[in-house]
């Protein structure tokens, strides 16, 4: 299938000869001995500007880098019937992370997450059959300095599907390993059946700290994926102008993947791009659209550029409720980066900026990403789907198609299958009274009366809570 350009073949030759001037001569800044160490070892230039460790990346290294990233692997859900194949560019629909706050699904009143509000929101999403990798909204509830290892716990235990974990710092990303590994039945499993893709954010502009360098170096002792999302705001943390910040965050992406290629090659990694902006009125961050959509599917086509996979922001919304401004600006940043090419859209399940998990918009990104994912199906174009004999066997014979053979052979499979979309008629719409996000709700809460999720045994859920005691009693370095 032709993919969506939304730029050409010379917009995307300009955007990689300016990340690669970006990054040659401003270059990224890191406060970690370990990191800036290593990038000494791997042939990158360190050097001392104003004060600050700054990493150059000559165009020989990037080029290098890229040259030995995979451009297509998998990743697996607990039961391996979950497959995210990487690199296909099949629009995989994957929930919001570290969202504070939740709205409840009867009263849409918000609130703190809770620890039960977040093994919940998990299992909600483990019983939505478009919903395919699971991300963590974020409990106030459990300590700060083992929430990662936590929260790992709380996805295996609760889904069966894949993960997404998102690392501040390299403090417990071997706890998170081990959480991930007792769950597939050991380290040697995991690295066959990797549960999760771990992602680190660099600081906009071109800044990457010490917890996201540190992170980096030890997930690429973990073997689970690698993903960089950078999210600068136009304007504020990135370019005003859209593809500035594009190229800004394609440089801080490229940056990442190439140290840990030169690292160790054929590492599988994600480009994870999410340009947002700052509304200038208010001050006010942004994740509606038309911008975020715009600027996915600008970053999804430097993905196929680079043969890279991507998995990008397009679920997340500006609106606070689950209103026709919530369906409009959810399809249009999903719908765009879907049909340029993006692995992964991420978002689902948030309003208010990715500050609020809600479970109505929860069910209506489920019924988003069917309908973008019936619309990245290959079409097959050929004798039977053109049915050229069948309309002249028609037109010369009972004048209906109700009743042909190719109606019968193609019926249950040439249209999508709505979940919560109405179809009625008008009378029956009447009577049944509700409205969409009603229909929502009432899908949410026949999971949460019914969903049953596959349970790991009691050895590994034993092994899983002996892990998360020992990071509960580690601290986190200050």
């Amino acid at each position: 299938m032709k993919f969506f350009e939304y730029l050409d073949r010379e917009d995307l030759d300009k955007i990689h000869e300016s990340t690669l001037t970006l990054l040659e001569k401003t270059g990224i800044r890191c406060r970690s001995e370990r990191f800036l160490k290593k990038a000494a070892e791997i042939g990158l230039k360190v050097e001392k500007v104003n004060g600050e460790n700054v990493i150059f990346f000559p165009r020989e290294k990037v080029a290098e880098g890229l040259a030995t990233a995979p451009a297509k692997f998998s990743t697996f859900g607990r039961d391996p019937k979950y497959e995210i194949k990487w690199g296909e560019r099949r629009a995989y629909s994957r929930t919001c992370v570290g969202t504070p706050f939740i709205k409840d699904v009867k009263t849409c009143k918000k609130h703190i997450v809770s620890k039960e509000d977040m093994e919940t929101n998990i299992r909600v999403c483990d019983g939505l059959a478009s919903t395919d990798i699971v991300s963590c909204i974020v409990s106030q509830e459990i300590p700060q300095h083992a929430a990662l290892t936590i929260q790992a716990a709380a996805m295996v235990k609760n889904t069966t599907k894949p993960l997404r974990i998102c690392i501040d710092s390299a403090h417990e990303v071997f706890y998170v390993r081990d959480v991930l590994a007792a769950a597939v039945g050991g380290k040697e499993q995991l690295k066959k059946q990797p549960l999760a893709y771990l992602e680190i954010s660099p600081i906009s502009p071109m800044d990457y700290a010490d917890g996201p360098a540190d992170a980096l170096l030890d997930i690429l002792e973990t073997g689970l994926p690698l993903g960089i999302v950078p999210a600068p705001m136009m304007g504020a943390t990135g370019p005003m102008t859209m593809i500035g910040s594009v190229t800004m965050h394609n440089a801080e992406i490229i940056a990442g993947i190439v140290a840990a290629q030169l690292l160790k090659p054929g590492y599988p990694c994600i480009m994870s791009p999410h340009v947002t902006f700052m509304d200038m009125a208010t001050a006010m961050t942004g994740w509606g659209a038309p911008e975020m959509g715009l600027a996915a599917a600008a970053s999804a086509q430097m993905g196929i550029y680079y043969n890279l996979p991507t998995a990008g922001g397009g679920k997340s919304v500006s609106a606070k409720i689950t209103d026709e401004q919530t369906g409009y600006e959810s399809m249009f940043n999903s719908l765009l980066p879907a049909l340029s090419g993006m692995d992964v859209i991420g978002g689902a399940g948030a309003v208010d900026n990715a500050l609020v998990a809600c479970y109505r918009k929860l069910a209506m990104d489920n019924e988003v990403s069917s309908m973008t994912q019936f619309a990245r199906k290959e079409p097959v174009v050929d004798e039977d789907t053109m049915a050229v004999d069948v309309v002249d066997d028609v037109v010369n014979g009972e004048k209906n198609f109700l009743g042909h053979p190719h109606t019968f052979k193609h019926l249950r499979t040439e249209l999508w299958k709505p979940g919560i979309t109405e179809r009625m008629t008008y009378d029956s719409f009447i009577a049944d009274g509700r409205t969409l996000g009603e229909r929502a709700r009432d899908l949410i809460l026949d999971i949460m009366a019914n969903h049953e999720v596959d349970p790991l045994s009691d050895e590994a859920v034993a092994e899983i809570d002996t892990i998360v005691e020992k990071a509960l009693e580690t601290e986190k370095p200050q």
